[in-house]
């Protein structure tokens, strides 16, 4: 079991998933009261301040893939926290008023999860922590890129 310890220790695919599952509960405790998910609060939080913007831009704001970021507009039209408008073939996506209406919450929500794990962690290696996984999903990203298929 030792070497299986030391491996998952300095495996990142491995820890990044795992503090990923804490971050989602610490979360998760926020946004209960408002019955909606870290996941669709961060939909939510660039909604607001990105009014209009499509499927595919919101896909590349998250870097979550079409096919999740339909599920999730779905989950939030459901809600009645967006709304969908088509010009031709194009959709954009707007809060509702009832999703306006909540935008002071889930910003509060939000921050507060974020001052949870800071309290946890501490301010220094939250953010620096924070700062090392962004650069990280962004070199990530660009070696990935070369990879992704060509319309």
């Amino acid at each position: 079991m030792k070497d299986t310890d030391n491996f998952l220790e300095s495996c990142l695919f491995f820890n990044t998933n795992a503090l990923s599952r804490h971050l989602l509960k610490l979360g998760e405790t926020q946004f209960k009261a408002l019955d909606i998910s870290p996941a669709h609060a961060s939909l939510m939080l660039v909604l607001f301040d990105s009014p209009g913007i499509s499927p595919k831009q919101l896909s590349a704001a998250l870097n979550l893939t079409p096919s999740t970021i339909s599920r999730f507009l779905n989950a939030l039209e459901k809600k009645d926290l967006l709304d969908r408008k088509t010009k031709g073939k194009q959709a954009f996506i707007f809060p509702s008023v009832k999703g306006l209406f909540l935008k002071p919450e889930i910003a509060i929500a939000y921050k507060n999860m974020c001052l949870e794990y800071i309290k946890i962690l501490g301010p220094d290696f939250a953010n620096g922590l924070s700062a090392h996984i962004f650069h990280a999903n962004q070199t990530l990203a660009g070696y990935l890129s070369q990879y992704e298929e060509k319309p």
